[in-house]
C-alpha cells in the first residue's frame, strides 16, 4: 500500500512538473518577434491577417512606394506598348535610377519594369507623369486608391519614396496594397522577374535592369515583392512566397535583418496554417423540392472546389452557411446558380461559393402528363 501512494505521489508529481513545464513555456504564435519597427503577415487569397507587430504604425515606406505606383499605373493602362516621352522640363530626381532625360521616350511596360526592379525614382516620375500630368496629382491618385481599398494609415507625396516629412504609410497597408495589385497578372509578372533589357534609343546596346529582390533567390517558393531603403526609413521588404498554394505576403519595416525577419516570418506561415479542401466542385449541397418538373426534387452541388485557409491543428472543418430557395420552379438551367454557400473560419472571415443545379430540367406540360398516362395504361395492357 505505502508503496502504491509512493507511486501515485511520484507520478503527480512528475505531471504537475510537466504541466508547469508547458505552462511556461509560450506558443509558437507567442514566441514569434520579428526584430523591426513594424511588420505583419497576411494571406494573399483571403487577407487574413496571421501576425502583426505595430502594423499600423505610420512609417516613410520608401521604395515600397513604388508598389501603389505601378498598382495605379496599371489600372490605367490596357495596353503596356504604349510609349511616353519625357516633356522637355523633366528633372531626374536623382539617387536610384535609369538615367531618364528629358525628350526620351519609353514603353510603359520597359517603365514599370525599371520601377519594380531597379527601383528607379526617374522611372517612377515619368509614370506619374503619363498617368497623371504631374507628380502631385499622381500622389491624389495613390491617396484615392487607398482610400477605395478602405486603408487609412497612409498619406502619399511622391510616387518614388524619396523622403518627405509627409510620404508615410503602415505595414498594414503595404501588405493589402500588395494584394490588391497581385489581382493584376503583370504585377506578379515584375515582381518575380530577375531582370529586364530595355531598349534605348541612341545607344546601340540596351540597359539590362536587375531586381534588387534577394528574397527571390534565399528564400523557397518566392515571388516578390519590393525591397526600399532611405536613411530615415531603414531597410524595408515587402515579401511573398507561395508553397502547396498558399501565398503568403509578409511586410517589415525599418529592421537590420530584413531578409532574416522576412523569413522568419514567412515560415511561421507556413509552419501553422495549411490550405484544406472542404468541397471539391460537384459535391451536393443540398435537395430542393421542385414544383412542375418531371422529378420532384433536384441537387444543389458546389460550382467550385473550396479550399480555406486553417491553422494546422483544427481539426474541426467549418461548415457552410446555405443560402438557397425553398423550392425550384422549372424550367431549371444548369449554368444559372440558385445561390451561394458561404464558409466561415471563425475569425470573420467568409469564403463565397455558388451553388448550381445538378442538371437541366424542362417543366412537366400537360401534354407530357398525358403521355405519360398513357404509357403507362400501354404497359399494363401489355403485362
Amino acid at each position: 500500500m505505502a508503496g502504491d501512494k509512493l507511486k501515485r505521489l511520484i507520478s503527480a508529481t512528475i505531471l504537475s512538473i510537466i504541466l508547469l513545464f508547458l505552462s511556461a513555456t509560450p506558443s509558437k504564435a507567442l514566441a514569434l518577434d520579428i526584430e523591426a519597427a513594424a511588420s505583419i503577415l497576411i494571406d494573399a487569397d483571403s487577407g487574413r491577417l496571421l501576425w502583426e507587430k505595430n502594423s499600423h504604425s505610420r512609417l516613410p515606406p520608401a521604395s515600397l512606394t513604388k508598389i501603389l505606383t505601378a498598382l495605379v499605373t496599371l489600372e490605367q493602362f490596357d495596353d503596356l506598348t504604349q510609349t511616353f516621352t519625357l516633356p522637355e522640363n523633366f528633372v531626374n530626381v536623382g539617387e536610384s535610377g535609369i538615367g531618364l532625360e528629358a525628350g526620351e521616350t519609353h514603353t510603359i511596360e520597359d517603365l514599370l519594369y525599371a520601377l519594380m526592379l531597379r527601383s528607379a525614382n526617374d522611372a517612377g516620375q515619368a509614370l506619374a507623369l503619363a498617368v497623371a500630368g504631374s507628380e502631385s496629382a499622381f500622389a491624389q491618385m495613390m491617396d484615392l486608391r487607398c482610400v477605395e481599398l478602405g486603408l487609412t494609415d497612409s498619406k502619399w507625396i511622391n510616387p518614388h519614396g524619396l523622403h518627405h516629412e509627409e510620404h508615410l504609410s503602415s505595414a498594414y497597408d503595404m501588405a493589402y496594397i500588395t494584394r490588391a495589385a497581385m489581382q493584376l497578372p503583370m504585377f506578379n509578372t515584375l515582381i518575380c522577374a530577375s531582370s529586364h533589357s530595355i531598349p534605348w534609343v541612341g545607344n546601340e546596346e540596351s540597359i539590362e535592369v536587375v531586381s534588387h529582390n534577394r528574397l527571390l533567390q534565399l528564400y523557397k517558393g518566392a515571388d516578390g515583392v519590393k525591397t526600399g531603403y532611405t536613411s530615415k526609413a531603414g531597410n524595408c521588404l515587402v515579401g511573398s512566397a507561395t508553397r502547396n498554394g498558399l501565398r503568403l505576403i509578409g511586410v517589415v519595416l525599418n529592421s537590420e535583418d530584413t531578409y532574416g525577419q522576412m523569413a522568419r516570418l514567412l515560415d511561421y506561415g507556413f509552419e501553422n496554417y495549411e490550405l484544406r479542401q472542404v468541397v471539391a466542385f460537384g459535391d451536393v449541397a443540398a435537395r430542393l423540392p421542385v414544383i412542375n418538373g418531371r422529378a420532384n426534387s433536384i441537387n444543389a452541388i458546389f460550382g467550385s472546389n473550396v479550399r480555406i485557409l486553417m491553422p494546422k491543428e483544427e481539426n474541426k472543418l467549418p461548415q457552410p452557411e446555405l443560402k438557397l430557395p425553398e423550392f425550384l420552379i422549372t424550367p431549371i438551367n444548369s449554368q444559372i446558380p440558385l445561390g451561394e454557400a458561404v464558409f466561415d473560419d471563425g475569425l470573420g472571415n467568409s469564403h463565397h461559393v455558388e451553388l448550381f443545379p445538378s442538371g437541366n430540367m424542362e417543366s412537366f406540360t400537360l401534354r407530357e402528363m398525358i403521355r405519360q398516362a398513357f404509357m403507362q395504361i400501354i404497359q399494363v395492357l401489355l403485362h
